[in-house]
Formats: structure tokens, C-alpha cells, sequence
């Protein structure tokens, strides 16, 4: 398994490439185009899995600044809590046992007796820097993104030729998949079980029943 890298590595590889000289003006726009290129990718190696408790206080507790989504939330007797849509804030929702619902960085109950509660979550893995990591095979598809959007403004200010723009897009939509794909493929493991049940589903004469496909 490949270590994740610092959005840093990638954005500095950039600024090389394209020979930028004011590489502090652009450095943070490309950190911004970088996420966007990950989210496009959004495979389930595109951000990490968490687990974190968290400390009830009048029924809300702060949500983890590297959140992106919640998976599950339990209490300490290991029930589950569910996803409440609150759509109007002064509505009642004392009513609703073992309920939850996001707001302003809180996660907010109906009705908890715990002092703590435990959450699963999609995170936003950072460096020490507090900057994103992404997948080391991601690297070449986020590249590519960056210089797709920095070159398009010279194709919008009409300075770019149409089918060189179009070329950088075909490419980064290229590699995007590739990415995407790269990460879908199942492992050894994961194909053996797929073989396995594709095998249950034809009939197989008894001496091959064991082996996979």
C-alpha cells in the first residue's frame, strides 16, 4: 500500500512544470483546484474513514473540523442513532428518540442520556501542515487538472487554441478514470470471492466445484 501524499508535492511539482515565477499568488488557488479534482475522482480512497468520540453537552456536541460526511453515530449501549432533516429551526423534535441532525458544526440530539458519544466519518486527511494528502497514484490526474484550469483562462481571454484546451480536458478526464479505476480494482482477495460466487450461479461439474475462475 502506497503512502498518501501532500497536496504540497503536487501543486510544487506544478508550479515547476509550468515555469511560474509568482508561485505564492497561485499557490493557494491550485491547493483549491486540487481538492476539486479529488472530489471529482471520489473513489473510497479519495478521503479516509474515522472514528472519534465526542463529548454531550446540552444534547449537541462539535463536530471534528475534518469532517466531510458522517457514516454512523452510536451510544455506549451500541444503538444507533439515524439521520434527522430539521427543516425549520424552531420546530420541536423532543419527540424523536435516537435522532441526530448536522448544524453549524454540531451534530445536535433529540434525546441522549449519554456523556459521550461515538461517530464514524469520512475524513479529510491533512499533513502537518494541515494541508490535504490525496493517493500517490492520484498524483498525475490532480496534475493534470491544475494545468487544465490554469491554461483555461488563457482560452477563455481568447489566447489558447480550442483544440489545445480541449486536448487538456480530454486528458484530465482520462487520467481522472484511470484514477477512479485504479482504485475500484478489486484486490486478490476480493476476485477470489467474486469467482467464488460467479461459480455459484452456473452449475459446475463436481471435480471443478473448489477452484475459482
Amino acid at each position: 500500500m502506497q503512502p498518501r501524499i501532500s497536496v504540497k508535492q503536487v501543486v510544487s511539482a506544478v508550479i515547476r512544470n509550468l515555469g511560474i515565477q509568482d508561485a505564492a499568488r497561485e499557490f493557494n488557488t491550485f491547493v483549491e483546484w486540487a481538492f476539486e479534482a479529488e472530489k471529482k475522482i471520489g473513489t473510497f480512497k479519495t478521503f479516509i474513514n474515522k472514528e472519534i468520540s465526542l463529548t454531550i453537552a446540552n444534547k449537541q456536541a462539535a463536530l471534528p473540523t475534518d469532517l466531510i460526511e458522517v457514516i454512523d453515530v452510536k451510544n455506549s449501549q451500541d444503538i444507533y442513532f439515524e439521520p434527522h432533516v430539521k427543516s425549520f429551526k424552531t420546530s420541536n423534535i423532543e419527540n424523536l428518540n435516537y435522532k441526530y441532525y448536522l448544524t453549524n458544526g454540531y451534530i445536535q440530539f433529540a434525546n441522549v442520556t449519554d456523556s459521550t458519544i461515538q461517530v464514524a466519518y469520512i475524513a479529510l486527511d491533512t499533513d502537518d501542515d494541515g494541508y490535504p494528502t490525496m493517493e500517490a497514484n492520484h498524483e498525475d490526474a490532480v496534475s493534470h487538472y491544475i494545468m487544465y484550469k490554469y491554461k483555461a483562462r488563457d482560452y477563455y481571454n481568447q489566447k489558447l487554441p480550442r483544440y489545445i484546451y480541449m486536448d487538456m480536458k480530454q486528458e484530465w478526464n482520462r487520467l481522472c478514470a484511470q484514477a477512479r479505476g485504479n482504485d475500484n480494482m478489486p484486490n486478490r482477495n476480493q476476485m477470489r470471492n467474486i469467482s467464488k460466487i460467479w461459480n455459484s450461479l452456473i452449475p459446475i461439474h463436481p471435480r471443478y466445484s473448489n477452484l475459482d475462475i
